[in-house]
């Protein structure tokens, strides 16, 4: 899987761990330090992970059994520190990267839980020293239970960032010219975006939660609202002029029927500007009406 953020600090250690190949024991956590091989799905691409009860029920010291009062101890014997950090290559603990952030965090984890997807890590101190360093524990999504989780990026953000984007609200126009046509009569129909806001393959950059994030909406499709009850779509097709236009509508009755275009975007996200990945989620705009006029035509003999 590729990280979707890389600086120079940390990349020697990111590299030297992706040569491990470690495998989740039966309880989903990984060993041997590794975090680009290890595997965090099954054969049929299900979750695997710690469980939130595993994530509560982590060891507190070496012969913790979950009967031992903690604070019965001797003031030096050997206890457990975790921290979590995003599942991500250069996210380790100590070091200037470790709070970083990357696609496959925000994207990996059900969409019934909010991830981001995490890396648990756990080290051993005696008397405030310590006397084994960071080693993984294991990977989770349940980031509300996760031991030492800082604040960070998730999906939720994004999804948010996405529902606030300022959308370029295409236009409607017709044909014949002027938006009034005859009953009957075969009408074209197209549309332009509009100059304000961000339309499809646009970039709209922001920071959340001090995380520089592009938002690149992208069409999922038009749906062409006539006005009399018809509507044609969804459709990818910004329609045209005659001939060769196809959004085309007949309307059976004259009259002023308001016609609009709705407007259904996605959008992908990147962290470092050239990876790209889809955010799970679509919304539908509804552009301005523009009032088609519907005419009777009425035949007329006349002397020559």
């Amino acid at each position: 899987m590729s990280v979707s953020v890389w600086r120079t600090v940390g990349l020697s250690v990111a590299l030297s761990l992706s040569s491990a190949a470690a495998a989740p024991t039966a309880d989903g956590i990984c060993k041997d330090g590794d975090i680009i091989t290890c595997p965090k799905t099954d054969k049929g691409g299900a979750y695997i992970g710690l469980t939130r009860e595993q994530v509560l029920n982590l060891r507190k010291f070496p012969d913790d059994d979950g009967k031992v009062i903690t604070e019965a101890r001797p003031k030096d014997a050997p206890v457990y520190e975790y921290l979590s950090l995003n599942d991500c290559a250069e996210a380790q603990p100590g070091t200037l990267t470790q709070d970083v952030s990357c696609a496959h965090a925000l994207r990996d984890c059900p969409e019934d839980m909010a991830g981001p997807y995490l890396r648990i890590w756990r080290r051993t101190l005696a008397a405030g020293r310590e006397i084994e360093p960071w080693t993984t524990q294991g990977i989770t999504c349940a980031a509300d239970v996760a031991p030492s989780a800082r604040p960070t990026l998730t999906m939720a953000d994004l999804k948010a960032a996405f529902m606030r984007t300022p959308w370029s609200k295409p236009q409607i126009s017709s044909q014949p010219a002027g938006n009034t046509t005859l009953v009957s009569l075969k009408t074209f129909f197209k549309v332009e975006w509009a100059a304000r806001g961000f339309e499809p393959g646009e970039v709209d950059s922001s920071v959340l939660r001090g995380i520089p994030v592009q938002i690149r909406p992208k069409l999922v499709g038009f749906t062409y609202v006539f006005g009399d009850g018809s509507t044609t779509g969804p459709t990818t097709s910004s329609g045209g002029v005659y001939p060769d236009g196809d959004v085309t509508h007949v309307y059976r009755d004259k009259g002023r029927f308001p016609v609009r275009v709705d407007t259904t975007f996605g959008a992908d996200f990147s962290l470092d500007g050239r990876t790209w990945d889809e955010i799970p989620s679509t919304v539908t705009v509804p552009g301005p009406s523009t009032t088609v006029t519907v005419r009777e035509a009425k035949s007329v003999l006349v002397n020559h």
